[in-house]
């Protein structure tokens, strides 16, 4: 099992380069069974903000945020008070409150993996990350 950062989710909604196609390959690869995902509630709330943003359309961000909970494969986790307080002591490895977030809902679930194009995650030694394109290429 693979922890899908949000970045994937907006590229995969709002990019229409490189990005975005290497991302709905990922999500192709989530809907059809061949990998298991899954992300946090805090994945959703970002997607819908940042896609009402860049596109300037409210309804949009939450349409993409419906989209996400109908993929198939993917399990939405919650963020407890556990993952809040080990947070704080992954921000003391110089993490960003969000990405502190993301990496405790991963490590509490035993998700070793992020799949992101957020390089702060390779701040830690218990999490591995793939970009895109590494990801891609273990997955062929």
């Amino acid at each position: 099992m693979i922890y899908i950062d949000s970045n994937l989710f907006i590229y995969a909604r709002i990019d229409k380069g490189k990005i975005g196609e290497q991302t709905r390959k990922i999500i192709s690869l989530l809907e059809s069974g061949k990998i298991e995902a899954c992300t946090s509630v805090l994945s959703l709330d970002e997607v819908v903000w940042i896609v009402r943003e860049e596109l300037k359309d409210y309804k949009a961000g939450i349409d993409c945020g419906r989209m996400i909970m109908e993929i198939p494969n993917l399990i939405v986790l919650d963020i407890t008070k556990a993952e809040i307080l080990k947070a704080f002591d992954l921000m003391e490895n110089g993490l960003k409150p969000r990405d502190a977030l993301h990496a405790a809902t991963c490590l509490k679930h035993g998700v070793f993996t992020i799949v992101t194009n957020d390089s702060d995650f390779k701040k830690l030694d218990s999490l591995n990350t793939l970009n895109f394109v590494e990801f891609l290429k273990e997955n062929k």
